[in-house]
């Protein structure tokens, strides 16, 4: 059962807060919730009590919400941090997005701010349990954020940039600008002229993509060289890209935004980061975790919770969690093989990640450790979802056959 977390809402108007304590009533019995009327008022509370989810508004006077989580981050680092904004694109909310694990619109639904808390109640119920601080605590080290995909962050911040200012930054890591055209050349993009530069690369992707794809080229290359055998990461790599592609393939079919389908993509990229964590930082454990999933026919995350109380999906959520990756990927990659204990609707990111990380699997089996995930059907909701399994495996290996095509 989950211990009742606590909630601070913080508003400069105090209608606003009166209206969420209205809406929010009947979470009384699960969430202690206090609200405060600007950010030295809000950090004032937290002094004296540390919260598990701070929720605020972007424009307040004196001290904005930007302003706020920075302090927040700095201070109450397991906090999960929420901001509410009504506009999407100024430059005072790109300020917060080093800061903030997620973005709400304002108006936001009362029902859906309750979805929302309720799946950030649980994400820190998870993230602070003490079998996976203890499974964190055995790894030397966590890989920092790419100095890249920081400095691609910091240029989205500044107003007056452009798709070149973007491509700038890839071009300056030749290895990085090869591996992208490689990537963008593959028939799995379905564009059929030849790529040669990173500018050209930036403009058929989009930002989000390309900034999805320098984060995971990142990671991956610095875990070569490591204790971590080159085909592991090859199958792994691949594995990646393909359920990435596959996901936002999925999600387009449900009626997706842009958003979320760049959401869905960069969490299918990142859905097996923890394997890399761990494989690379208690090499010997893990490879006792792949024995187990092999010789007694196990999924390999079930294998891994034998082995260290926690799976690959779990730690990797933790660190997307440390490195402040919008909180719609955290969720979705900490709960793609348990998607159906997630609050609201049936089918999300993570359910989509589930779908494309099974098909992957389904239509490689050999590159599989141990058996397939097994795809709980209660994520679906009803027969109808469950019978949209078929259409995707046919769009799916449409793509696949394309990719060898």
């Amino acid at each position: 059962m989950m211990d009742k977390k606590s909630i601070l809402f913080v508003d400069d108007e105090q209608m606003v807060l009166d209206g969420l304590r209205r809406a929010l009533r009947s979470m009384r019995k699960s969430v202690d919730m206090a609200f405060a009327t600007g950010g030295r008022e809000a950090l004032e509370i937290l002094a004296e009590h540390p919260f598990d989810i701070i929720v605020c508004d972007m424009r307040m006077p004196g001290m904005d919400g930007a302003q706020l989580l920075q302090k927040v981050k700095k201070l109450y680092p397991a906090t999960i941090r929420i901001i509410l904004t009504g506009q999407a694109d100024d430059s005072a909310t790109k300020r917060a997005i080093h800061v903030a694990h997620q973005f709400l619109m304002k108006p936001c639904d009362p029902e859906n701010l309750k979805i929302i808390l309720k799946r950030a109640c649980l994400l820190h119920q998870l993230m602070t349990h003490p079998l996976l601080k203890r499974t964190v605590s055995g790894i030397d080290h966590l890989p920092s954020l790419p100095d890249s995909y920081v400095e691609i962050q910091q240029v989205l911040n500044d107003p007056c940039s452009s798709v070149q200012d973007v491509a700038n930054v890839v071009e300056k890591d030749i290895a990085m600008s090869s591996k992208l055209l490689q990537l963008v050349n593959s028939a799995f993009f379905g564009h059929f002229n030849e790529v040669k530069s990173p500018a050209k690369a930036v403009h058929l992707l989009g930002i989000e993509t390309v900034k999805s794809l320098v984060l995971a080229l990142k990671v991956f290359s610095d875990f070569k060289g490591s204790k971590i055998s080159d085909n592991f990461l090859k199958s792994l790599w691949n594995h990646s890209v393909e359920t990435a592609l596959f996901t936002k393939e999925i999600i387009k079919t449900m009626g997706a935004n842009k958003r979320d389908e760049e959401n869905a993509f960069v969490s299918g990229l990142l859905h097996d980061i923890g394997k890399l964590v761990l494989a690379a930082n208690i090499p010997d454990l893990y490879r006792k975790a792949i024995d187990l999933a092999k010789l007694y026919q196990l999924e390999l995350r079930k294998a891994e919770f034998k082995v260290f109380k926690a799976s690959h999906a779990e730690v990797g959520g933790y660190l997307l969690g440390i490195w402040g990756i919008p909180g719609d990927v955290v969720e979705a990659v900490t709960f793609h093989h348990r998607s159906h204990q997630y609050p609201g609707s049936p089918f999300t990111i993570a359910a989509a990640v589930a779908c494309a990380d099974r098909i992957s699997h389904e239509l490689d089996v050999e590159r599989c450790i141990g058996i397939c995930p097994v795809l709980d059907e209660k994520m679906f909701g009803s027969t109808e979802m469950v019978e949209k399994i078929g259409e995707w495996r046919q769009l799916c290996n449409g793509l696949k056959e394309q990719e060898h095509g």
